[in-house]
């Protein structure tokens, strides 16, 4: 998707609407959404002109991401097959640690014969015969690889996008699309870490850098989409009285709090405002906890998500701010942060 009018080739080697123009094929949109479902493509085509922009006769980062799914679920299923014993095995191992310890509950489980799992057992290092083993998780250390995060995300993806075929997606749907997307830039930085050639991989041109910063973008837009979630058939009341509770709980750790913040706002045509964020308290008409808005400007009824989405920013500010002054103020110095 790019901007009307506007040329395309400053943003090729950036994550967002293109990709690099290698990926982009002749033949126009139904040609490269073949193997998409039309109401998907209808659906990009929306959001695209919603937004003033143009779908290309290519893949969008969505379409690339559907067709590379799709084949790396297929080479994900063999790939799994040929590991099926030695999955088995882990999963034996861990519920003989959990405290199961008969085997023919294990091997019925698991739908093998109790040859079978005591050779599992055995070959994780457990000796079945005895019993008197302590019932504790004992982990098997193993490095997080790009070819297993690529599976897992292949996977959540054919699983999630049938769900993503509606005018409104439901916000769970939408969180759960934006984790499966940076469980595959999560991927595409540990094979990018391992040293994999970069030209393999179109999202690669991004550059490390880029990559990492997409992951960020996809995990805020899951944030954005679960405070909706979470905001969902509860009144203001529990969501001030949960606020409240949060602070309570920071206060008990010793961790600094945001009371009251001032932010000035500017808009490219010079236009300014300034607003003061504060928590309500027994004096307003509003519960007590809700976030309150206060400007020379009508303010807006915020919504649940809205408030759980300012709180959850104050927070953050106060958690680096608070720790950064604390330490300061600890060794006498003007209070600067640098």
């Amino acid at each position: 998707m790019t901007p009307h009018g506007n040329a395309h080739e400053e943003h090729d080697a950036l994550p967002g609407g293109l990709l690099d123009a290698d990926q982009l094929t002749p033949g126009g949109p139904d040609k490269t959404t073949a193997a998409l479902p039309e109401e998907f493509v209808e659906r990009l085509r929306e959001q695209a002109e919603r937004d003033g922009m143009t779908l290309l006769p290519g893949r969008t980062r969505e379409e690339a991401d559907a067709a590379r799914a799709s084949l790396a679920a297929l080479r994900g299923w063999a790939a799994r097959r040929e590991r099926f014993a030695d999955d088995r095995a882990d999963l034996m191992a861990a519920a003989w640690w959990s405290g199961i310890r008969t085997i023919t509950d294990l091997a019925g489980a698991a739908g093998v014969s109790r040859d079978t799992a005591y050779a599992d057992l055995r070959a994780r290092g457990i000796e079945p015969k005895d019993k008197t083993a302590a019932a504790s998780r004992i982990p098997r250390y193993a490095p997080l690889t790009a070819e297993a995060l690529h599976e897992l995300a292949a996977l959540s993806t054919t699983v999630i996008s049938p769900a993503l075929l509606t005018d409104a997606p439901d916000p769970l749907v939408q969180a759960a699309w934006a984790v499966s997307a940076a469980l595959e830039r999560m991927a595409d930085l540990l094979a990018l870490d391992a040293g994999e050639d970069p030209g393999t991989h179109p999202s690669f041109a991004w550059g490390r850098a880029g990559l990492a910063f997409d992951l960020a973008e996809r995990l805020r837009t899951a944030l954005h989409h679960a405070h909706s979630v979470a905001a969902d058939d509860i009144s203001r009341d529990q969501l001030a009285a949960r606020t409240l509770n949060r602070l309570m709980n920071l206060a008990a750790d010793g961790q600094a709090l945001h009371n009251a913040v001032s932010i000035d706002l500017y808009w490219p045509d010079d236009d300014r405002a300034t607003v003061r964020i504060e928590h309500a308290d027994f004096k307003d008409d509003t519960p007590t906890g809700w976030t309150l808005l206060r400007s020379n400007r009508p303010s807006p009824e915020l919504t649940g998500a809205q408030h759980l989405a300012i709180q959850n920013a104050l927070e953050t500010l106060a958690a680096i701010l608070g720790a950064h002054l604390r330490t300061d103020a600890t060794t006498e110095t003007d209070g600067a942060i640098s």
